[in-house]
């Protein structure tokens, strides 16, 4: 009897712990992104930092007609 009552136990703490989980992965941020015209990889860094918290980086490669972007990535 002991034993089923243990096992029974080990099923609900594994059951309601299990669900807590679920709950904090909803919880999470999102990635989002903005992207501009680029004034320089530092300039990008910068503004994507001070506007949204997240990491910038201009484009390495454009047709020349196209002007760089700077890509930020952050959690939104």
């Amino acid at each position: 009897m002991a034993k089923l009552c243990t096992i029974c136990f080990l099923l609900v703490f594994l059951f309601f712990a299990g669900e807590e989980k679920l709950v904090v992965n909803m919880a999470e941020a999102k990635d989002c992104h903005k992207v501009w015209n680029c004034k320089g990889d530092q300039r990008c860094w910068d503004d994507c930092k001070s506007r949204y918290s997240g990491k910038g980086l201009c484009d390495l490669y454009t047709a020349p007609p196209v002007p760089k972007q700077c890509f930020c990535a952050y959690k939104c």
